[in-house]
């Protein structure tokens, strides 16, 4: 690699940075200057504390933070602790290995459709009641249960820590990957230890640092979610996130002003969460390592390793039967309390719903397409840039980006996304395709980095020196011998930012100004109408278009090598 050609790459870093770093950054000032009262495109001039004294004497806002704490700290806790267990207690079996080709339709189910198909699954009148019933239940109508939308959030807590486990286990699968757990595994069995106790001592002390990150972003998520929110969480009051968002949304254009406060606080909120989280791991490491010289070989716990495949099983039954009832609703036509199937079916909704979302869909693609273009070229040019550092011996500072990468993802997007929108409004670029695909890029560049990162750097750069040894040119080998080596972790990754755009709701809500509709878009607002059938075909769609994307990233790449080997041939 030739100098000139390691000055080109540098560009690229830079262009990545650029294209989700400054965003935020605008947006957080962008959102911190109206929150003590300075927002002068509405007339307030003035820098004050009203705005904030505005939120916390609104009567909605002390059980908002309650709902909010509620579910956004217990579903990681509960996604982390079942991600674990599972790992422990299932690793290295059949059902292990079958759920790991599960992953990805379990990863590509958008947040939205599943607490759709959730809700349909645990309400008063949802599948599960209506499978035990009447005989096993008594119930001829349905219960008068608060199973959805309670006030403590206990739905929105479970469909939450549901949807993160396969997330959470993927990056646990990454973190194994990179350690020999059958020689650990060995080891620990011949020195006495059971497998609960290798896998606590052993194991999962080597490979959480590598969680944590995850973890993090997961907590982050959950505090400050507003779509899966709106649809299954509490709506008198809703949580922070929801209610911050209506007051941006209201009409009342004062009211934006205790929102930026509201964001600013619940930015705050995320930020002490997670500094609470971190001190909290820090005394736990140093109460574990006591524990770990302690002598003992078993754990009360190995007793209960058969919950392992039960817990596994009950997560994939509930997912499925989710979908299973969204396919159900679509097409039903009839389907009266407590029958446990629709008594008739149409697929009348399914035409006039696909009549509707042909434009969303249109625009879901394209942005999708344009924003996982973007960040694959600029990801791909820094990872390369990265190697030509490690080439001439340059330090590597990837831990480092990591941390910044993460940003975005630990940041809630109702914290920055006002500012953003204000920035974009005072430069004319509200409601442009410009301002729509670069929302989205924000979010789906780090899913790309996170998810090729790793194969990229394992990759063998034998075969690039072997290959501009023979044609001479580095730029030549590199798309003739090293793309087409890296194809298939390349569309996978490609295919993980797409959903990821898919399933951007604030974004496109902000920096669409009502001119652009996405099927996420579309989904959300349908699903708080009465009509479960079209809110079902919705659902579906919005499940569907990742879907297809994940199928062409696997098929593809396959077809690809093919006709390469038969060219060779």
């Amino acid at each position: 690699m030739t100098y000139t050609t390691k000055s080109h790459l540098r560009i690229f870093p830079i262009l990545a940075l650029m294209a989700f770093l400054l965003p935020v950054i605008v947006g957080l000032f962008g959102t911190w200057f109206p929150a003590f009262g300075y927002l002068p495109a509405i007339g307030a001039t003035s820098f004050s504390t009203e705005p904030f004294q505005d939120l916390f004497s609104h009567p909605s806002t002390p059980k908002a933070i309650t709902s909010t704490l509620i579910s956004g700290v217990g579903a990681p806790l509960i996604a982390i602790s079942i991600t674990l267990w599972l790992t422990i207690t299932v690793y290295g079996t059949s059902l292990w290995r079958f759920f790991i080709r599960m992953l990805a339709p379990l990863l590509a189910i958008p947040h939205a459709s599943f607490a759709i198909g959730f809700t349909f699954l645990i309400a008063p009148s949802g599948w599960i009641v209506r499978i035990i019933s009447p005989e096993l239940s008594g119930f001829t109508s349905p219960p008068d249960l608060s199973t959805v939308k309670d006030p403590l959030a206990i739905s929105l807590t479970i469909a939450l820590a549901l949807k993160e486990i396969p997330f959470l286990l993927l990056m646990c699968i990454g973190a194994l990957n990179q350690i020999d757990v059958r020689r650990t595994q060995w080891i620990g069995g011949s020195l006495g230890y059971h497998n609960f106790r290798i896998w606590s001592r052993l194991i999962i002390p080597q490979i959480y640092p590598q969680l944590r990150l995850p973890l993090l972003a997961v907590l982050a998520y959950s505090l400050s979610v507003v779509d899966v929110s709106m649809i299954l969480g509490p709506t008198l009051p809703p949580t922070l996130a929801v209610l911050i968002n209506r007051w941006f949304n209201d009409p009342e254009i004062t009211t934006r002003l205790m929102g930026a406060a509201g964001a600013t606080f619940l930015f705050g909120l995320v930020a002490f969460t997670i500094a609470f989280f971190l001190m909290v791991e820090r005394i736990w490491q140093n109460y574990s390592l006591k524990k770990m010289i302690d002598g003992r070989r078993k754990s009360p716990f190995d007793r209960f390793h058969f919950t392992g495949s039960i817990i596994t099983v009950v997560l994939l039954c509930t997912t499925l039967l989710s979908l299973v009832s969204l396919i159900f609703w679509s097409c039903t036509k009839s389907w009266r309390f407590p029958d446990t199937i629709p008594s008739s079916f149409t697929f009348a909704f399914w035409e006039k719903g696909l009549a509707g979302a042909y434009s969303p869909i249109i625009t879901t693609v394209i942005v999708g397409i344009i924003a996982t273009l973007i960040a694959i070229i600029l990801v791909l040019g820094c990872l390369e840039y990265e190697v030509t550092l490690t080439k001439y011996g340059k330090k590597d500072n990837s831990q480092k980006m990591i941390w910044i990468l993460y940003l975005p993802l630990l940041i809630p997007q109702i914290s920055f996304l006002f500012g953003v929108q204000t920035a974009a409004i005072l430069f004319h670029l509200e409601g442009h395709w410009l301002s729509l695909i670069g929302s989205h890029l924000i979010f789906v560049l780090p899913y790309v980095f996170l998810t090729i990162s790793q194969v990229y750097r394992n990759y063998d750069e034998r075969y690039m020196h072997v290959a501009t040894s023979l044609s001479g040119s580095t730029l030549q080998s590199y798309f003739r011998v090293k793309l087409p080596m890296l194809m298939k972790p390349i569309a996978f990754s490609m295919a993980t930012g797409f959903s990821v755009s898919v399933v951007q709701y604030l974004p496109t809500l902000y920096m669409g100004a009502g001119r652009f509709a996405t099927i996420t878009t579309e989904t959300v607002s349908r699903a708080s109408g009465s009509d479960r059938r079209i809110i079902a075909v919705y659902a579906l769609l919005q499940f569907a278009v990742p879907v297809c994307i994940y199928l062409l990233a696997i098929l593809l790449p396959a077809q690809l090598f093919k006709n390469r080997k038969g060219m060779q041939n």
